[in-house]
């Protein structure tokens, strides 16, 4: 390979690039929060641009601030400039949420980096700030379960408040790095969870959802294979049920190397129904499973969601990618009985199978871009 491609790419994964005006070597600039929502009553997040090294100028860098929101009206900045002195590393800006006696719809801030001196921003990098007005907020009863991985890498989950309920070899481990899906609460927080060989099945338990209604649980998924028939590998739980594994939802083999199909059934243990597009292993999608909750016996039902990078998930779609969909028959000749939501499972059914799940949220409400609640 010619040398000087082989310096292109040292500088590259090093963090630097060449100018061709001038010969400096530029580091490369990025903006990150460790925060996606803030409430308009005085909450706070901190929006940092970081060098990927340290040089011996100052780098000045310049925002370009969007979104629905308005700066001075729905929030406050600490600063309008960044700047990143020599061999220092980042700089941070501060929104802060501004209180009015409207009581709105949630509305958001937009950071991007617009120019920089002396360094190079990474392209493509947007930070969404949600400001929720903490009136429309959903109340805390709503918010079930936060599942982020946030333990260290190789950690078994039973380490950290799930319990099996099938099998005991292959633990399911927390795997790095966590999974991103741009707009979703859950986004590129803590690390992730590798569902990826036959063995041992868990849970992570909620409140018991009895009252009638829905209950939602989402998650990002990035799946790389899957068995040759493909089987379910998620679900809502009752641990004081047989077999009580509800929203059953599948990663399946596609037409095509590199395609996998959806599957999603109620109960039963071959997908009732299929996502008429095949998806691709290796991209992250956002899945939301619902079950609804109706009065009376055997009757409940459950949804999927399925949504793509650059698709609208703000608000419930009216009609889901799958369902909804009732309870089939067991192989006694009844219907498969309702359950009492009580848990989120992850299940292991095949050495072939490789599929991280990060994020998790089980909620009463449709809440994707904010885990925000009034007291």
């Amino acid at each position: 390979m010619n040398k000087g491609k082989l310096f292109l790419g040292a500088l590259i994964l090093s963090g630097l690039m060449m100018s061709c005006e001038t010969d400096d070597v530029k580091p490369f600039v990025s903006i990150s929060s460790k925060i996606t929502s803030i409430s308009e009553n005085g909450g706070t997040a901190s929006i940092y641009v970081s060098l990927a090294v340290p040089i011996d100028k100052d780098v000045k860098i310049t925002l370009e601030i969007t979104g629905t929101a308005t700066n001075d009206v729905d929030y406050s900045l600490d600063k309008t400039s960044l700047l990143i002195p020599a061999g220092q590393l980042t700089d941070s800006i501060i929104i802060t949420g501004i209180q009015d006696t409207l009581k709105e719809n949630p509305e958001t801030v937009e950071f991007r980096i617009k120019s920089a001196v002396n360094a190079i921003p990474v392209e493509n990098q947007t930070v969404v700030i949600t400001i929720s007005d903490e009136a429309a907020l959903p109340p805390a009863s709503t918010r079930l379960l936060i599942e982020d991985f946030n333990y260290n890498v190789n950690d078994a989950l039973t380490e950290h408040g799930w319990s099996v309920h099938s099998g005991s070899s292959n633990p399911i481990l927390v795997t790095a790095p966590g999974l991103v899906f741009q707009g979703y609460v859950g986004s590129g927080i803590g690390n992730a969870a590798g569902v990826n060989n036959t063995g041992q099945d868990v849970n992570k338990g909620f409140t018991p959802q009895t009252e009638a209604g829905p209950v939602y649980a989402s998650f990002m998924v990035n799946a790389t294979a899957t068995s040759s028939t493909g089987d379910y590998f998620i679900h809502f739980f009752d641990p004081n049920a047989t077999t009580a594994h509800r929203a059953r939802t599948f990663i399946l083999p596609g037409s095509a190397p590199g395609k996998m199909k959806v599957g999603f059934s109620f109960n039963a243990s071959t997908a009732a129904d299929t996502l008429k597009e095949e998806l691709n292993f290796g991209e992250t999608y956002l899945f939301v499973l619902k079950y609804i909750i109706n009065g009376g016996a055997d009757n409940d039902q459950v949804c999927l969601y399925v949504f793509k990078a650059g698709d609208d998930f703000s608000v419930e779609p009216s009609t889901p990618t799958i369902g909804p969909l009732s309870a089939t028959l067991t192989n006694q000749g009844t219907l498969a009985p309702d359950i009492t939501p009580t848990a989120i499972a992850l299940r292991q059914f095949d050495a072939a199978q490789r599929i991280t799940v990060d994020g998790i949220r089980v909620k009463k409400v449709w809440q994707l871009n904010s885990d925000a609640v009034r007291n």
